[in-house]
């Protein structure tokens, strides 16, 4: 076996998934870095307790008062948390789309267009490892019926190239 090519391959995927990862958050910046993460926009817990000067009984009516306060806030951030996972759900569904799309397509155009083996291979192994990610990274948006029909296309892609590319899968020991 040639390691040199070996090396290339490696090299070539290694590369690929991390800027096919990399481009779809640049492209797709949403709900990426800190933004990945529901944040309230209002505190809803009193920063100062109520003052001793009180008595007990006013003290409970103001504490009262604040747990009335504090559990309307809690149910308008659980209501706006939801709303804010449903856009990213849908935002993420379509990010997913995007790298498994990209992904079939280099596969189409590595299928098509003469390359070196192990420019094929690396392209290969890159494009199954970053659909391979991207699934497990948006389980939740991939098992939709689009999600499936492009896994399934992609699948059934793969099967094309390694029929039609077998010389450069299998061929390196003859040379």
């Amino acid at each position: 076996m040639n390691w040199i090519k070996l090396l290339y391959v490696l090299v070539i995927a290694l590369l690929y998934v991390p800027m096919v990862f990399l481009g779809a958050n640049v492209f797709f910046p949403e709900y990426t870095g800190s933004e990945s993460y529901y944040q309230p926009v209002k505190e809803c817990y009193p920063r100062y307790a109520p003052s001793e000067k009180l008595t007990p009984a006013e003290q409970q009516q103001i504490a009262d008062e604040q747990q009335i306060k504090i559990d309307q806030c809690m149910a308008e951030q659980r209501q706006a948390q939801i709303a804010w996972e449903k856009e990213r759900g849908e935002y993420d569904g379509f990010k997913y789309m995007a790298i498994t799309a990209f992904n079939l397509v280099i596969l189409m155009i590595v299928l098509f267009i003469t390359f070196k083996d192990a420019v094929i291979m690396g392209l290969f192994i890159g494009t199954v490892v970053a659909t391979f990610g991207a699934t497990i990274r948006y389980w939740d948006y991939a098992r939709t019926k689009i999600g499936f029909t492009l896994l399934l296309v992609m699948f059934f892609a793969v099967l094309f190239f390694v029929n039609k590319r077998q010389e450069a899968l299998l061929g390196w020991k003859k040379k």
